[in-house]
Protein backbone atom coordinates (compact mmCIF):
# COMPACT_ATOMS: atom_id res chain seq x y z
CA UNK A 1 0.00 0.00 0.00
CA UNK A 2 1.34 3.31 -0.85
CA UNK A 3 1.50 6.44 1.15
CA UNK A 4 0.42 9.86 -0.20
CA UNK A 5 3.20 12.60 0.18
CA UNK A 6 1.97 15.12 2.40
CA UNK A 7 0.32 18.20 1.06
CA UNK A 8 2.05 21.08 0.63
CA UNK A 9 1.14 24.74 1.98
CA UNK A 10 2.59 27.57 1.99
CA UNK A 11 2.80 31.56 1.48
CA UNK A 12 5.39 34.15 -0.20
CA UNK A 13 7.02 35.07 2.61
CA UNK A 14 9.74 38.20 3.38
CA UNK A 15 13.46 38.13 3.24
CA UNK A 16 13.60 40.93 5.24
CA UNK A 17 16.02 40.33 8.11
CA UNK A 18 17.97 37.99 6.18
CA UNK A 19 16.99 35.04 4.01
CA UNK A 20 17.46 32.81 7.38
CA UNK A 21 14.33 34.55 8.67
CA UNK A 22 11.96 33.47 5.92
CA UNK A 23 12.47 29.92 6.81
CA UNK A 24 11.51 31.17 10.70
CA UNK A 25 8.67 33.08 9.21
CA UNK A 26 7.41 29.99 7.57
CA UNK A 27 7.13 27.78 10.09
CA UNK A 28 5.69 30.07 12.58
CA UNK A 29 3.03 30.28 10.31
CA UNK A 30 2.39 26.51 9.88
CA UNK A 31 3.81 25.99 6.04
CA UNK A 32 5.61 23.35 4.72
CA UNK A 33 6.47 25.20 1.77
CA UNK A 34 7.98 28.69 0.87
CA UNK A 35 8.03 31.10 -2.25
CA UNK A 36 10.57 33.94 -1.32
CA UNK A 37 12.18 36.86 -3.34
CA UNK A 38 15.79 36.24 -3.41
CA UNK A 39 16.53 40.19 -3.55
CA UNK A 40 14.45 43.34 -4.03
CA UNK A 41 11.50 42.74 -6.53
CA UNK A 42 11.62 46.11 -7.59
CA UNK A 43 15.18 47.42 -7.82
CA UNK A 44 18.27 46.48 -10.41
CA UNK A 45 21.01 46.10 -7.64
CA UNK A 46 20.73 42.42 -6.04
CA UNK A 47 21.03 41.99 -2.83
CA UNK A 48 24.34 40.08 -2.15
CA UNK A 49 23.57 36.59 -0.06
CA UNK A 50 26.24 35.77 2.15
CA UNK A 51 27.69 32.21 2.14
CA UNK A 52 27.04 31.62 6.33
CA UNK A 53 22.97 33.03 5.78
CA UNK A 54 22.40 30.54 2.85
CA UNK A 55 23.84 27.58 4.89
CA UNK A 56 21.76 28.39 7.61
CA UNK A 57 18.67 29.11 5.63
CA UNK A 58 19.29 25.34 3.92
CA UNK A 59 20.21 24.05 7.46
CA UNK A 60 16.60 25.66 8.82
CA UNK A 61 14.78 24.19 5.40
CA UNK A 62 15.73 20.86 6.34
CA UNK A 63 14.94 21.09 10.09
CA UNK A 64 11.90 22.74 9.13
CA UNK A 65 10.83 20.27 6.15
CA UNK A 66 10.02 23.06 4.39
CA UNK A 67 10.19 21.86 0.37
CA UNK A 68 10.24 23.19 -2.46
CA UNK A 69 11.80 26.35 -2.13
CA UNK A 70 10.16 28.73 -5.00
CA UNK A 71 11.61 31.91 -5.70
CA UNK A 72 9.99 34.36 -7.95
CA UNK A 73 11.81 36.70 -10.10
CA UNK A 74 12.57 40.59 -10.10
CA UNK A 75 9.51 42.62 -11.56
CA UNK A 76 11.48 44.73 -13.58
CA UNK A 77 12.92 41.75 -15.65
CA UNK A 78 11.64 41.93 -19.55
CA UNK A 79 13.28 39.39 -21.59
CA UNK A 80 10.86 39.92 -24.45
CA UNK A 81 11.88 43.18 -24.46
CA UNK A 82 12.03 45.51 -27.71
CA UNK A 83 14.57 47.60 -26.38
CA UNK A 84 19.09 45.96 -26.41
CA UNK A 85 19.84 47.86 -23.65
CA UNK A 86 16.42 46.96 -21.43
CA UNK A 87 17.36 43.81 -22.71
CA UNK A 88 21.03 42.76 -21.75
CA UNK A 89 20.16 44.70 -18.24
CA UNK A 90 16.96 42.00 -17.85
CA UNK A 91 19.30 39.08 -18.76
CA UNK A 92 22.09 39.82 -16.94
CA UNK A 93 19.28 40.36 -13.79
CA UNK A 94 18.05 37.31 -14.80
CA UNK A 95 20.73 34.88 -14.80
CA UNK A 96 21.89 36.68 -11.05
CA UNK A 97 18.10 35.57 -10.37
CA UNK A 98 19.22 31.56 -11.37
CA UNK A 99 22.38 31.99 -10.07
CA UNK A 100 21.00 33.19 -6.15
CA UNK A 101 18.26 30.18 -6.90
CA UNK A 102 21.18 27.95 -7.05
CA UNK A 103 22.80 28.61 -4.23
CA UNK A 104 19.59 28.58 -2.53
CA UNK A 105 19.00 25.29 -3.81
CA UNK A 106 15.67 26.43 -4.93
CA UNK A 107 13.55 24.29 -6.66
CA UNK A 108 12.17 26.73 -9.31
CA UNK A 109 12.67 30.22 -10.35
CA UNK A 110 9.25 31.72 -11.55
CA UNK A 111 9.66 34.18 -14.16
CA UNK A 112 7.05 36.14 -15.93
CA UNK A 113 7.38 35.45 -20.17
CA UNK A 114 7.46 39.85 -20.35
CA UNK A 115 6.07 42.41 -22.76
CA UNK A 116 6.69 42.96 -26.34
CA UNK A 117 6.02 46.63 -27.06
CA UNK A 118 7.25 47.62 -30.43
CA UNK A 119 7.31 44.23 -31.64
CA UNK A 120 4.81 41.21 -32.33
CA UNK A 121 3.58 38.30 -29.70
CA UNK A 122 5.03 35.28 -31.70
CA UNK A 123 8.82 37.45 -31.86
CA UNK A 124 8.45 38.45 -28.39
CA UNK A 125 7.36 34.45 -27.48
CA UNK A 126 10.54 33.41 -29.43
CA UNK A 127 12.78 35.75 -27.82
CA UNK A 128 11.88 35.38 -24.34
CA UNK A 129 12.93 31.99 -24.70
CA UNK A 130 15.90 32.70 -26.56
CA UNK A 131 16.79 35.22 -23.65
CA UNK A 132 16.39 32.39 -21.03
CA UNK A 133 18.93 29.92 -22.58
CA UNK A 134 21.15 32.68 -22.93
CA UNK A 135 20.82 34.02 -19.45
CA UNK A 136 21.58 29.87 -18.38
CA UNK A 137 24.21 29.27 -20.30
CA UNK A 138 27.01 27.24 -18.77
CA UNK A 139 25.05 26.96 -15.32
CA UNK A 140 23.99 23.58 -14.94
CA UNK A 141 20.53 23.64 -13.58
CA UNK A 142 20.25 20.29 -14.26
CA UNK A 143 22.62 19.15 -11.24
CA UNK A 144 21.51 22.01 -9.07
CA UNK A 145 17.42 20.47 -9.35
CA UNK A 146 16.48 24.13 -10.33
CA UNK A 147 13.06 24.37 -13.21
CA UNK A 148 12.48 27.51 -14.65
CA UNK A 149 8.44 27.62 -14.03
CA UNK A 150 7.00 30.11 -16.67
CA UNK A 151 3.90 32.16 -14.73
CA UNK A 152 1.10 33.08 -17.03
CA UNK A 153 -0.12 37.04 -17.07
CA UNK A 154 -3.09 38.47 -16.85
CA UNK A 155 -2.81 39.11 -20.58
CA UNK A 156 -2.58 43.07 -20.77
CA UNK A 157 -1.73 44.42 -24.24
CA UNK A 158 1.66 43.85 -24.80
CA UNK A 159 1.96 40.93 -22.02
CA UNK A 160 3.20 37.87 -22.89
CA UNK A 161 1.63 35.09 -21.11
CA UNK A 162 -1.85 35.78 -21.75
CA UNK A 163 -2.90 32.22 -22.78
CA UNK A 164 -1.90 28.55 -22.08
CA UNK A 165 -0.84 28.26 -25.34
CA UNK A 166 1.43 31.22 -25.16
CA UNK A 167 3.26 29.72 -21.63
CA UNK A 168 3.56 26.75 -23.79
CA UNK A 169 5.39 28.25 -26.86
CA UNK A 170 7.90 29.37 -25.25
CA UNK A 171 8.68 25.98 -22.57
CA UNK A 172 8.07 23.93 -26.13
CA UNK A 173 11.24 26.48 -27.32
CA UNK A 174 13.15 25.45 -24.53
CA UNK A 175 12.11 21.89 -24.39
CA UNK A 176 15.75 19.95 -24.00
CA UNK A 177 17.97 22.86 -23.15
CA UNK A 178 16.84 23.80 -19.83
CA UNK A 179 14.51 22.39 -16.79
CA UNK A 180 11.01 24.26 -17.62
CA UNK A 181 7.61 23.96 -16.44
CA UNK A 182 4.34 26.40 -16.49
CA UNK A 183 3.70 28.12 -13.49
CA UNK A 184 -0.58 28.53 -13.13
CA UNK A 185 -0.97 31.75 -11.28
CA UNK A 186 -5.26 31.22 -10.72
CA UNK A 187 -5.20 35.19 -9.71
CA UNK A 188 -3.82 36.56 -12.93
CA UNK A 189 -7.77 37.47 -14.56
CA UNK A 190 -7.57 38.20 -18.23
CA UNK A 191 -8.04 41.84 -19.26
CA UNK A 192 -7.86 43.25 -22.81
CA UNK A 193 -6.41 40.07 -24.16
CA UNK A 194 -6.21 40.21 -27.68
CA UNK A 195 -4.91 37.05 -29.56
Amino acid sequence: MSRKAPRRIGIHISIAGGIQKAAERARDMGCNTLQIFSSSPRQWAASELSRPHCEHFLRLRENYDLKPLVIHTNYLINLASSDQLFLQKSIEAFRGEVERALDLCADYLVLHPGSFRGADRSRGLLQTAAAIAASTKGLDLVKGGLTILIENSAGAEFSLGGSFEQVAEVIHHLHGIIPVAACIESAHRRRNYRP
